[in-house]
C-alpha cells in the first residue's frame, strides 16, 4: 500500500464522516435451482457490492467501534502493523483496511444465502416468532485476511468472509440432493441466525436487557480498567460494550476476552484468552480487585465452573450477547431437525435454557 493511496483514503474517510436468512419440513421448497436468488428476489434480503459495502462496513451509528480500537487489536484484526503508533492514525488505518477488504457476492453465494433465509423465516414463523422471521437481512462480504475470516456484524449488516462461504455452501449446486440442501440449511443457517441475533440486539436492546438482567442475573456496570487491560483488549464487534458483570456468593465478577500479552504479533483467535476478573465496589465505582502484590485478581474463564455451568452452550461466555446468539443457533438447529430444544444440557443449565425459551416466546 502506498503512502499516497492511504492518505487519499483517510482524506475521503474524513469527508464521508463529517458530511453526511427434517426432510418432511423441506418438501416443497425450491432448493434445486442455482438461480434461486433471482427467482425469489426480495427487498428484505440485500447484498451490498464492494463499493457500497466498503462504506457501510465503517458505520458506527449504532455504537462506537473503530474509535475504541487499540494498537495490538488493530494488528490482530488486520494482520498488519499500523504505519504509526499514534492511536488516531492507527484507527484510521484500521478503517482503511476494513474498507479495502470488502468484495462482492457471487450469484451462487446469493442463491444459497437466499434459500437458507427462506428456510429460517419459515421455521420461525411456524413457531410464532414473527419478529425474528420478519427482520430484514443485509450482507457484506470480505476477504479472508480481515478479522481472521470470522463472521461478525456492523450496524445492520452481517459480514461474511470468503472462507466461511466456501465452506458452508460447498454442497450447493444445480445438481445437489435434498440431503445436500438440508445440510446447507443447517450449517449456513446456524451461522446466519447467530449473526442476525446480533443485529436484533442492536434494534431491540431493551428486550435483551430484560433477559440478561431478569432471567440470567447479569448486572450492567462500567468497570474502571487499568492500562494492561486496555492495551490488550479485543473489541468484539458483536458485543462492543463490555458492560455486563455477574454476582457469585456476594462477590462480583467480570468476564472478558483479551489478547495474550506474550506474542509480539498477535493472531486473531489463536492468541486470545478468556478470563474472569474479581471486582470490588468502592465509592460508586466497580474496580478490579488486587492481590497482595497489587496484581489484578484474575482467573481463566475455563476454571470458573459456577459461571460456565449456568449456560447450555460452551462458547461465547465472555458476553451475554454471544451466549444468546449461540443459544438461538442451537434452537434453530433443533427446530430444523424436529428435535427437543437443549436436550443434552446439564441440570445446572436447565433453568437458564428454560428462561431463554420463555423469553423468546414472550419477546419475539
Amino acid at each position: 500500500m502506498s503512502i499516497l493511496k492511504y492518505t487519499i483514503f483517510v482524506g475521503g474517510l474524513f469527508y464521508m464522516v463529517f458530511s453526511t436468512c427434517f426432510s418432511s419440513f423441506a418438501q416443497g421448497l425450491d432448493f434445486h435451482s442455482n438461480s434461486y436468488s433471482k427467482a425469489h428476489a426480495s427487498t428484505d434480503v440485500v447484498f451490498l457490492d464492494a463499493e457500497k459495502g466498503s462504506i457501510a462496513i465503517l458505520d458506527e451509528s449504532y455504537e462506537p467501534y473503530f474509535s475504541k480500537l487499540q494498537l495490538r487489536e488493530i494488528y490482530a484484526l488486520t494482520g498488519s502493523l499500523p504505519p504509526s503508533e499514534n492511536i488516531e492514525d492507527a484507527r484510521n488505518y484500521a478503517r482503511y483496511k476494513f474498507s479495502s477488504a470488502v468484495t462482492s457476492f457471487t450469484e451462487k453465494e446469493k442463491s444459497a444465502i437466499s434459500y437458507v433465509i427462506k428456510v429460517i423465516k419459515r421455521i420461525f414463523l411456524e413457531n410464532r416468532l414473527e419478529l425474528i422471521a420478519g427482520h430484514p437481512w443485509r450482507f457484506i462480504k470480505i476477504e479472508n485476511w480481515l478479522c481472521g475470516g470470522f463472521a461478525h456484524t456492523r450496524g445492520a449488516y452481517i459480514i461474511l468472509s470468503q472462507r466461511h462461504l466456501d465452506h458452508l455452501i460447498s454442497n450447493w449446486s444445480d445438481n445437489m440432493t435434498q440431503s445436500d440442501s438440508l445440510l446447507v440449511a443447517k450449517k449456513l443457517g446456524s451461522l446466519l441466525i447467530h449473526e442476525q441475533f446480533h443485529i436484533l440486539q442492536r434494534y431491540y436492546s431493551w428486550k435483551f436487557d430484560s433477559l440478561y438482567i431478569n432471567s440470567w442475573q447479569f448486572e450492567k456496570a462500567e468497570v474502571e480498567v487499568d492500562t494492561t487491560i486496555l492495551l490488550n483488549q479485543i473489541t468484539n464487534p458483536d458485543a462492543p460494550k463490555p458492560e455486563w458483570i455477574f454476582k457469585y456468593k456476594n462477590d462480583y465478577y467480570w468476564a472478558r476476552t483479551l489478547i495474550d500479552e506474550t506474542p509480539v504479533t498477535p493472531v486473531m483467535g489463536r492468541d486470545f484468552k478468556d478470563v474472569v476478573f474479581s471486582l470490588i465496589y468502592e465509592d460508586g465505582i466497580f474496580r478490579i480487585a488486587k492481590d497482595s502484590l497489587n496484581n489484578n485478581r484474575v482467573q481463566n474463564l475455563s476454571d470458573f465452573s459456577p459461571y460456565i455451568d449456568s449456560f447450555p452452550v460452551s462458547m461465547g461466555l465472555d458476553h451475554p450477547n454471544e451466549i444468546s446468539a449461540y443459544m438461538i443457533s442451537e434452537y434453530y438447529i433443533s427446530l430444523l431437525e424436529k428435535k427437543a430444544q437443549f436436550r443434552h444440557i446439564s441440570q445446572k443449565s436447565a433453568n437458564f435454557a428454560k428462561a431463554f425459551l420463555l423469553w423468546l416466546d414472550r419477546s419475539f
